[in-house]
Parts: C-alpha cells; structure tokens; sequence
C-alpha cells in the first residue's frame, strides 16, 4: 500500500511538472505574440504618420520652387520668408536651400547653411534629376537627408532646390512605447546602404516596410528584444502555477472521489452478486441434498419392503422364529431412514450438530450386513480386513456409514459377482479405510471429475452420490481419492484420528 502510494505521488508530481510546464510554454507563446502584435501595431501606426511627414515635403518643396521661379534671387526675401515660416512649423526641416548650378551666381540658404561639399552634392543632384525628386545622406550629418528638386523642373533648369531634413525628427513620438529599453527603430536610406536613424539586432522580432512616400521611399524597420521575464512576467506566471496546482488537486480529489464511488459501486455489485451465487449455491447444494437423501431413503425404504413382503410371507407359513429376524431387520432399516431424514435436517441447519467420537470398524460392519442380502442376490462378496486395534474418529456416525455404504453399493452395481473387499488401517495419526472391487473400473472420461455433482457412469446414476461422499468427508477434515496407482478400483478415505477420550 505504502508503494502504490509514493508511485501516486510521483505520478501526480510529474503530471504536475507536465502541466505547468505545458501552461508557461503556452503563457510563453501568448505573450510574445501579445507583445509582437504590440510591436506591429505601434510601427504601423508609426509608419503612417512617418509617410504623411514624408509627403508634407513634396508639397513644401512645389511650393518653394513656385516662389523662386516667380521672384527669382531678386526676390528671395520670398523665398526665405516662407521657408522660414516653413522651419518653424516643421523643425524637421533644418535648411532650405538654393544653390545655382553656376558657381558665379549667388547661393540662397537658410541659417546655419551647408558645407561647401553638401551644395556641390546638391547641384550634382539637381542636374542628374529627371523630373523626379533626389534623396541623399547628408555626407555632415549622418542622421540628416537632403530631397532635392531642380528648378524650374524642366531641362533648362538652372539651380538645385533643397531641404535638409532631419531624419529622428521624422519618426519622433511622443508615445512611450518607443521609449522601452527593449525596443529599437531604423530608418534606412531606399538603396538599403545607409542607416539615418538607430541600429536593430537580426535576431529579435521586429517590423519593416517602407514609407508609403514616392519621393522618400526610406525603408521604416522596427524590432523588439524579447527577454524571458517579458514572456513569463512574474506575477502571471506565479498565478498561471497556482491555477494548475488548484485545477490538478481538484482533479485529482474529484477522481479520488469517483474511483471510490466506482469502487463503493463495484463492490455493492460484487457483494450482490456473491448474495446471489450464495443463495444460489445453497440452493444447489439443497437441491442435491435433496436428490441425494431421496436416492439413500430409496436403500432403507427398498429393505423395508422387502422385510415386510418377507415378514408376510414368513406369518402365514407361521414360522415365527424367522420372523422376529425379520422384523428386527425392518426396524433396524427404518430407523436408518429417520436417521437419513434427521441429517437432512440438521444439514439444512446454521449450526450442524458437533461431530462426536465413533468407531471406523463399526460404520464398516454395518454397511457389511446392511448390503448382505443384496451381494448374495447378485453373487458377490464384502470381506472386511480391519486394524488389529479400534480406529475412532471425529465424525456423525450416520454421516460416515452413509459413505461407506455409498461406495460399496457403487461397487456392487458396478458388476456381477463382484469381490468387494473393506480394508482399514493406520498412517501415522491417520485412519485409512479402502473400499476395493474387481469391476471394470472408472471411465477415462469422467476420472477427473469423478467427484464433480452429476457426473456419473451408471445409465440410470444421479451423479450425487460421490458428490455428498466427498463433502461429507471434507466435513470430517478427511479426504476421499479413488486411487490411481492401484491394481483394483479402490476409493480411499483418510481421516484423522479421534483425540477425544472414548467412553463406553
């Protein structure tokens, strides 16, 4: 008991391992994808307004160069004017620029101005356009893009139109998600070569996609580290265990309580059944009790018949010694009736009566006379070869005669002219009585379950008979076999020997 229960416990544990095992992997898996649809959303959102900045400078620029194609440099007050409200507006735009494709003629710049080198790139810009806006890195400012825009925007253009465009200005938020620590934004030039804004790790979940502007297709990337504690943060986690814990133990007592009432019912089922087959089985045993008394009344209640028929017959020819023979025979048969009638009874009985202390010899004499008359008729014989000495054992006496008669009328019916032979002696503390014939024997069929009710040899047999030998003698604490090894057919009863003192 002790083992199956430690091998519950384990069970239950590792069941228990399984199961908080399976629900973190599972609170894992929903909190990385909470926190990378988290991420998704926020870069989209992101990404839209970063597009809407980018197309704001289309816009701006058209404007520009319409005034500057208007005024010219004599007007660039114009010019400067708007830029100026435009830069104030829009402090992204840290320059506004114009820079002539002649050298000769004046550059028209916003404070702080550009670098020698950053208005020759734009005048390379503008003249290599198309029609189409040119986007560069600022060779000064890493994290700053120039868009440049030829002016007029036609062949005979002859200045390059520019705005320096702060790209972290771009994609700033106020919002705090991008504040996280685990969280990184970039902002790549279209050629992919450049990077304007931050760095990202390849190995961490992350967006890209670039801006939705035609003239500033920047690539917009965003990534989020995802470190154990944000997928198993602590408190879910602790509560994530403590509900498994909480459904387990319920299960379990809930099966604990099933199994015991599935046990409670199975061994109601049980012990009705046994009810049943108990009734059942006493009614059987009554049954062949029944059959087996109605087939021993038959012996006495035959002899009794017989005695009479030769009583009768005895009187009327007035041989009067004969007759009192005759009459103590059918006295001796009757009460050997009642006697059979009161065993039944008390066999019937809770409490049979307690066996009491008889002579072995005795049960073996009777049987002997009682079945003399019927062995002369048929020609045979029943010798008796019994023990020096008297053997007692604990036993009903009927009971025991009632066995032996049994056997030695199975050997008389058995065969003609029969050699019946009762042998009786002793094993240690135990009383052997062999009752041997010279008949043919038992068939192969039934030797192993010769003592099994309603297995018998004899067309007309009940199969009782060895049946009710075999339980009376059980009742004796004795054994009865039909011996295999012997010469003859030879039943053998062993009972123990008798340590009650014998009164006479």
């Amino acid at each position: 008991m002790a083992v199956s229960n430690s091998n519950n416990i384990w069970r239950y544990l590792w069941f228990w391992a399984l199961a908080v095992s399976l629900v973190l992997c599972g609170l894992a898996l929903f909190e990385r994808q909470s926190l990378v649809r988290e991420l998704t959303d926020k870069s989209v959102t992101l990404h839209r307004l970063a597009s809407q900045r980018a197309d704001q400078h289309d816009a701006h620029l058209t404007s520009l160069s319409a005034i500057f194609v208007a005024g010219g440099v004599k007007r660039q007050d114009l010019l400067l004017d708007v830029a100026a409200t435009i830069m104030r507006f829009y402090p992204r735009i840290t320059s506004v620029n114009v820079i002539p494709f002649d050298p000769s003629e004046p550059v028209i710049q916003t404070l702080p101005g550009l670098a020698a080198e950053e208005a020759s790139l734009i005048a390379a810009m503008a003249r290599r356009s198309t029609g189409a806006l040119q986007i560069q890195q600022m060779p000064t400012m890493p994290n700053h893009y120039l868009l440049v825009k030829r002016t007029p925007n036609s062949d005979a253009a002859r200045h390059g139109l520019a705005l320096a465009i702060d790209a972290g200005a771009l994609v700033a938020t106020d919002d705090p998600f991008w504040q996280k620590a685990s969280v990184a934004l970039r902002l790549v030039t279209p050629d992919g070569q450049n990077a304007l804004v931050g760095q990202l790790s390849l190995d961490e979940a992350g967006f890209s996609k670039p801006l939705g502007s035609v003239s500033q297709p920047l690539n917009f990337e965003t990534s989020l580290a995802i470190s154990l504690a944000d997928v198993l943060p602590l408190g879910k986690a602790l509560a994530a265990i403590v509900l498994v814990t909480a459904l387990i133990f319920l299960s379990a007592h809930g099966l604990k309580q099933r199994a015991r009432a599935k046990d409670a019912e199975s061994r109601a089922k049980l012990s009705a059944q046994e009810t049943r087959l108990a009734h059942a089985s006493r009614v059987n045993a009554m049954g062949e009790m029944a059959s087996g008394m109605a087939h021993e009344l038959a012996q006495p209640l035959t002899a009794i018949l017989s005695q009479a028929q030769a009583g009768r017959h005895l009187a009327r020819r007035g041989d009067v010694a004969r007759l009192g023979a005759v009459l103590d025979d059918t006295v001796s048969q009757a009460q050997r009736a009642a006697d059979i009638l009161d065993r039944l009874r008390r066999w019937s009985k809770p409490n049979r009566t307690p066996s009491k202390s008889c002579p072995l010899h005795d049960a073996a004499q009777s049987v002997q006379r009682l079945l003399a008359l019927e062995a002369k008729s048929k020609g045979a014989t029943i010798t008796l070869l019994l023990h020096d000495g008297p053997l007692f054992i604990d036993a009903d006496p009927v009971e025991l005669e009632q066995v032996v008669f049994n056997l030695v009328r199975n050997a008389l019916d058995a065969t003609d002219r029969a050699r019946i032979t009762i042998r009786t002696d002793v094993e240690g503390r135990i009383a052997i009585l062999d009752v041997t014939d010279n008949g043919p024997g038992v068939s192969d069929e039934i030797i192993t379950r010769i003592f099994e009710p309603f297995v018998t040899g004899k067309p007309d047999g009940t199969g009782l008979g060895l049946a009710l030998c075999q339980r009376l003698i059980e009742e004796m604490n004795g054994e009865i076999a039909l011996l295999s090894d012997a010469a003859e057919t030879t039943f053998r009863l062993s009972l123990p020997i008798s340590t009650k003192m014998v009164t006479s």
